[in-house]
């Protein structure tokens, strides 16, 4: 079964924008040897978009894309994307493959299988981030006046 190498979790929150994105990428590496470079992207709650990159190379042409699209990402003028300390809650290829991180930065694995182990439900659920949301302000409506009409512009008649 094809295991996961290396995996970034990254997110773009704005809330000035409406914008709350995340962007996952996964180096993968198969069973015949070779490497395939995968990612996923999306708004936070809905099915991510999976692309791939490369697939079947040699280990340095998929690490390079690997560097370069998360690169492109961190380093994007208008929405800079930041780690995600809980992005693998969130992927289908990491539920898909069996791959979490321990920890923010460390792989956990298991020594007997060699794969790695996905968290239960509820300690996921206890690491769901929930982002601010503005309160709309109400605005209030002015009562409106009987007898004239557009009373608010400029070219109202009155009759």
């Amino acid at each position: 079964m094809p295991r996961i190498i290396r995996a970034e979790y990254l997110s773009y929150y704005n809330s000035a924008r409406n914008s709350d994105k995340l962007f996952n990428i996964f180096l993968i590496e198969e069973d015949d040897g070779s490497f395939s470079c995968l990612t996923e992207n999306g708004r936070r709650g809905t099915n991510l978009v999976r692309r791939t990159l490369c697939t079947k190379t040699g280990r340095t042409l998929a690490e390079s894309n690997f560097r370069q699209k998360l690169d492109d990402k961190r380093y994007h003028r208008d929405t800079p994307y930041r780690d995600e300390r809980f992005g693998a809650s969130y992927s289908q290829i990491a539920k898909e493959y069996s791959f979490t991180q321990a920890k923010s930065d460390s792989v956990g694995t298991n020594e007997s299988s060699g794969a790695t182990q996905l968290n239960n439900s509820d300690s996921l659920k206890a690491k769901i981030i929930t982002f601010p949301i503005e309160k709309k302000i109400e605005q209030r409506q002015k009562p409106k006046k009987s007898g004239i009409l557009n009373e608010d512009q400029f070219d109202s008649l009155e009759i």
